[in-house]
């Protein structure tokens, strides 16, 4: 018996530096533009209390960026960071709960091959420069290595900092230790000291037993959301409690083994909301997206991923404790992607990681992008040319009476599962997996091509 794959072809990005994708989420487009770029490994991504989206780069710049233009100011350059290893020097960011009155940047970067900070910078808006630095802000040493050091800052309800540390590659053992910062979540106040009502008296210490957790998000439904990278398929996403064990390093991911139940069980662990079981996807930044112009998108954390160079939608349950849905999108279109910022007008923006240690840039790495939903942009699809494809049906090679200067084949999440780079007239679909597909394209000259209701019938 034969079964039916259907095939929608409609637009995808060139290959430049102006690539404009469009994609399907339910029934509403979401747009993708690249609006800045030729930067290297931007890092934290953050809404500054001035409307412009900030950010930082490993080597130690501090950016402002207009999110209508994308235009670029530097702001600040650290002389003091350290990059050594694999993923070093300026991660996050953070603003004062009270910028207007108190308006302070906090920094945490490296310093050397064992010792990152936590600094915080004195903002003047007059010249948008820093004009004043704090020494380590906390009592306790925050560890650094080669690798795995976190991290991200966000404030809480009450105006207190969390942020999130790994156990830098080689510590994992401290990452159960209390008086160290190695695989920790950690709770500060704006000055640096200890907040009287932090869960273990006396000490900074939130929660323990992570990895290395690079995204954490204060999500409009109350609750905080942290994301970690794993050991093989056991990335995760966790909700962030007090006083609360994350089982690493006993614990990768669930508890789903002897020995993992048993410690579990005896320490009271807490388990994952997700776990990416299929691949690795080395989670970083993460965001909450609950906004009416992408309705498919309400209610769910997007999550960056490196090595799966994709950006995750884990659709939440209406309480937000549990994930029901997890799909794919932009995969393998921008490469290694490390945060995600959701801005109140629905706005998406995400930041490539192409010239870490692990990327491969191309001329415009690293990029900025931002997406946006018809809902919000009065977005309809765009105007393409039609062409034709034949035979139609088929059990194999498609020929286009087009030259397209890429062919890429999504499901129907938006996944890439095939893709066909360079020009070509032709694509082969013999190894797709019965079910409903999309495939864009665009021509040599950059015009968006679509045609429609094909069907592909393999044997």
């Amino acid at each position: 018996m034969h079964r039916t794959i259907v095939l929608l072809l409609v637009s995808i990005a060139s290959l430049s530096s102006a690539a404009q994708t469009s994609f399907m989420v339910g029934s509403t487009w979401v747009n993708v533009e690249v609006i800045a770029e030729n930067l290297v490994v931007p890092w934290d991504l953050a809404l500054g209390p001035d409307g412009f989206v900030w950010f930082t780069q490993a080597s130690g710049e501090v950016y402002r960026m207009d999110p209508d233009d994308g235009s670029l100011q530097l702001v600040h350059t650290l002389a003091d960071v350290h990059e050594f290893g694999f993923t070093t020097g300026l991660h996050s960011m953070a603003f004062h709960p009270d910028f207007t009155n108190e308006p302070y940047v906090y920094l945490h970067y490296t310093i050397s091959t064992t010792e990152s900070v936590i600094k915080r910078f004195l903002y003047d808006a007059s010249s948008s420069s820093f004009t004043n630095m704090s020494d380590h802000l906390l009592t306790l040493p925050i560890a650094a290595g080669p690798s795995h050091n976190g991290s991200r800052i966000i404030t809480d309800d009450s105006g207190m900092f969390l942020i999130s540390i790994g156990e830098t590659m080689s510590a994992s053992a401290s990452a159960q230790d209390l008086n160290t910062s190695h695989g920790k979540i950690l709770r500060f106040a704006p000055d640096g000291s200890i907040p009287a009502d932090n869960p273990i008296p006396g000490s900074y210490v939130y929660n323990w037993g992570h990895r290395n957790p690079q995204g954490l998000v204060r999500a409009g439904n109350g609750i905080i959301y942290n994301s970690a990278h794993g050991q093989a398929n056991d990335d995760e996403v966790n909700i962030v409690l007090p006083d609360r064990d994350y089982g690493w390093p006993t614990v990768l991911g669930l508890c789903n083994t002897p020995t993992e139940i048993a410690y579990c069980e005896a320490h009271d662990v807490v388990e994952p909301i997700h776990e990416f079981t299929a691949e690795v996807v080395a989670p970083s930044g993460i965001a909450h997206f609950d906004h009416p112009s992408i309705p498919g998108w309400q209610n769910s954390l997007l999550v960056a991923t490196l090595r799966g160079k994709e950006l995750r939608q884990l659709q939440l349950d209406g309480t937000g404790q549990a994930v029901v849905a997890d799909n794919s999108f932009l995969s393998n279109a921008y490469g290694r992607l490390r945060d995600v910022l959701v801005m109140p007008d629905g706005r998406i923006f995400i930041c490539t990681s192409n010239h870490d240690w692990s990327g491969t840039p191309i001329a415009t790495d690293d990029r900025i992008l931002v997406l946006q939903g018809d809902a919000s942009t009065g977005m309809r699809e765009p105007v393409a040319r039609t062409f034709s494809i034949h035979p139609n049906p088929s059990n194999g090679m498609i020929r286009m009476d087009v030259e397209l200067e890429m062919v890429t084949v999504l499901d129907a999440t938006g996944r890439c599962v095939l893709e066909s780079p360079g020009i070509s007239r032709s694509i082969d679909i013999s190894t797709l997996t019965p079910g409903s597909y999309t495939i864009r394209g665009i021509d040599v000259h950059g015009q968006l091509c679509i045609a429609r209701s094909l069907v592909a019938q393999p044997q």
